[in-house]
């Protein structure tokens, strides 16, 4: 299990010494066999070390210190600081009541262009550096060669019955690409599962009943889940980097991140909401080591309404042969299997707007109720209407202790969703159904927020193309949007801080601040840090913390 080391009361007194004295020390190892090959300690002239939650390259450092041993410090092949060294990195502060350096882990790094040099005349040696992400992006190193194309198939079938004997999930075609692309041990790995939201338990109080439910019946008895797998199979060409193959693999779902850590450790997990959590660090702590502040909105940021537009779907078939009677639409489709399987996509043009609970039939085959992908519910009344083609995906799933076979509505050729910031003003769907020609419209309501539609008017984001293509069903879609609204009309609202050092400091996570210009007490998220342990201070970047209430289906 990967640590994480928490703030304590000793960090907080350390900081708040009147005689402040700083050191960086940098441990120096060999790139392939990871032997220690050194440690230098030294004074701080000038430095930045710079943590960004909107980066892959979350830490960033450059650094000009005053060791206090050169008499073997070169910069050549054989030497200690050399283009394939890695360079662990941590800032001590002097605690004059133990007479000892505490010191602060500040991360795990490469050279990109050869940052280094070193003046023998000054002992001054400078360092610029980039977390471990630069050998997966291609900035050092990370390009995938030595065969035509990479696959991570999403299942397995029986090559004679078309069987599923074996679905893969997301978090196993990341842990193959960090191991045998990467090169990355196990122990330095540390990897939520990914999937879908509902699977989550940030998003679901039930999820262990929907991972139950999830579930399809595989040809040897056994039951596997669904919720977390390679939604379809990922390709990807030679020349490709491993960031590329892990971010297209990560953005499947959203509101994941990866990033490497000030261990040097792979970490993969869900953005923090921060919902449920206690403040870290709290407003009296930072009175206390307070310099100056900037309040700023980028009002050219600042949307309130996200549309998502996905990926067109390229339906295994298509009918427009279809009756409705008795709640069950009834097509027929040439050369679709005479029994279901499990992933089929079919495209069907509708006469009549359906009943609650209405259901699919093709062919001679068995009828399959409609499910409702984003809620997992039978789908309401007039959800389709008359004439229009819908896309069904055909999907097996584990209930009751049994195998049960549904048809989930996607929605139309291409995913599309709609999300809404109100202050809980009473609003209609209707009115942006017809405004956005699309059936999901979701609102989230937060009554405080100065960027809601009521108080801004409409001010639209839309989504389409690129990393948006990853998104095949309408609910992905409308997760998207909410995720996407959610940085929209929040990481604009933030404040710029600059404090004593803390170099126990870190991102995503919640504080409570006294703005100084109106002495208001708010919950912020941090969202960037940048430390100069030169001049003894930390820049902070706070995005304001808006509490969500109910969110309407």
């Amino acid at each position: 299990m990967i640590k994480i080391q928490p703030i304590n009361t000793r960090d907080l007194k350390l900081i708040q010494q009147r005689a402040f004295s700083i050191r960086v020390k940098i441990d120096v190892y060999d790139e392939k066999s990871n032997t220690h090959l050194d440690q230098l300690e030294g004074g701080i002239q000038n430095a930045a070390f710079t943590i960004s939650a909107e980066s892959d390259v979350r830490r960033t450092v450059s650094l000009t210190v005053t060791p206090l041993k050169n008499n073997h410090l070169r910069l050549e092949k054989d030497s200690v600081i050399w283009m394939n060294r890695i360079i662990r990195l941590e800032i001590g502060i002097y605690d004059h009541h133990y007479e000892t350096w505490h010191w602060y882990p500040q991360g795990v790094y490469v050279f990109t262009d050869y940052g280094a040099s070193y003046n023998a005349e000054t002992n001054t040696l400078s360092l610029s550096l980039s977390d471990l992400w630069a050998n997966l992006d291609g900035s050092r190193s990370g390009q995938v060669g030595g065969a035509a194309d990479i696959s991570f198939p999403a299942y397995e079938e029986d090559p004679d019955t078309g069987e599923i004997i074996m679905c893969y999930t997301i978090r196993d075609a990341v842990r193959t690409t960090l191991t045998q692309l990467g090169g990355l041990s196990e122990s330095r790995i540390q990897l939520d599962e990914i999937g879908e939201l509902k699977g989550m338990p940030q998003y679901n109080p039930d999820y262990l009943q929907y991972r139950e439910e999830s579930k399809i019946l595989l040809k040897d008895g056994s039951a596997m889940p669904l919720w977390n797998t390679l939604p379809y199979d990922q390709e990807f060409n030679a020349g490709s980097t491993i960031a590329s193959i892990l971010t297209t693999l990560r953005d499947l779902y959203p509101n994941y991140e990866m990033y490497f850590d000030e261990y040097g450790n792979f970490i993969c997990r869900m953005i923090p909401s921060c919902f449920d959590d206690e403040a870290v660090l709290d407003h009296a702590f930072f009175d206390r080591i307070y310099i100056s502040e900037n309040t700023s909105v980028n009002m050219t940021g600042v949307r309130n309404i996200c549309e998502v537009w996905g990926k067109t779907i390229d339906a295994d078939f298509y009918t427009d042969n279809c009756t409705y009677s008795g709640g069950c639409y009834s097509c027929h489709a040439d050369a679709y299997p005479a029994s279901h399987q499990s992933g089929i996509h079919i495209a069907v043009k509708i006469p009549s707007a359906n009943e609650t609970g209405a259901a699919l039939r093709v062919n001679d085959s068995e009828s399959l109720p409609i499910f409702d992908e984003n809620t997992e519910a039978p789908v309401t009344a007039n959800v389709m209407e008359a004439g229009q083609v819908y896309v069904f995906r055909i999907k097996k799933k584990y209930a009751e202790g049994s195998t049960v076979t549904r048809a989930y509505l996607l929605g139309q050729f291409q995913p599309h969703a709609v999300d809404i910031l109100t202050n809980g003003a009473a609003l209609t769907k209707d009115y942006f159904q017809q405004l956005y020609h699309c059936n999901i419209i979701h609102f989230t309501v937060i009554p405080d927020s100065p960027f809601c539609i009521e108080e801004l008017g409409l001010l639209p984001d839309v989504k389409t193309g690129g990393e948006y293509e990853n998104i095949t069903s309408d609910s992905l879609a409308l997760a998207r949007a909410e995720y996407e609204n959610w940085k929209n009309s929040r990481l604009t609202d933030s404040i710029n801080i600059t404090t004593k050092l803390c170099p126990f400091a870190d991102i995503n996570i919640k504080v409570s601040y006294r703005r100084k210009d109106t002495g208001q007490i708010n919950q912020y998220l941090v969202k960037s840090i940048s430390h100069d342990p030169a001049g003894g201070t930390t820049s902070w970047t706070l995005m304001r913390f808006y509490p969500p209430a109910a969110q309407n289906p």
